[in-house]
């Protein structure tokens, strides 16, 4: 096993943790709640996940930057597509902050999560 492979491991579980747990929240978590009408229990969740998030964009980020550097693909359209779309997560999650009860933009942030998976799916060929 090289460090390549350690660092790909990293990006996925993170992956898997930031964009999962999106799913979980927007189909089962937040519904569950909500019709339970406790809003101290959505906060909790909220805020447990929040902390997770921001440990899983650090890793994302300091591993994508790695592979990019390394595979170098900085230049690569579809890299800077998905950066852009990065950029726009990292706005949307101060929005979600200031706004947390918006379904609206619950989903469009997991949209625009599930389109860099889907771009770093295609940089991964």
């Amino acid at each position: 096993m090289d460090t390549w492979t350690v660092i790909r491991f990293l990006h996925l579980v993170a992956l898997a943790f930031f964009v999962g747990g999106q799913l979980m929240l927007v189909v089962a978590v937040a519904p569950a709640v909500r019709r339970h009408g406790d809003d101290a229990a959505m906060r909790a969740v909220a805020r447990r996940f929040g902390i997770g998030s921001l440990v899983a964009i650090v890793v994302l980020l300091a591993t994508g930057s790695a592979m990019a550097s390394h595979f170098a693909r900085w230049h690569d359209h579809v890299l800077q597509v998905k950066l852009m779309l990065v950029a726009l997560i990292g706005v949307l999650i101060a929005f979600h902050i200031v706004t947390p009860s918006s379904r609206a933009l619950s989903i469009i942030l997991l949209l625009v999560s599930l389109a860099v998976v889907w771009l770093g799916v295609e940089l991964s060929h």
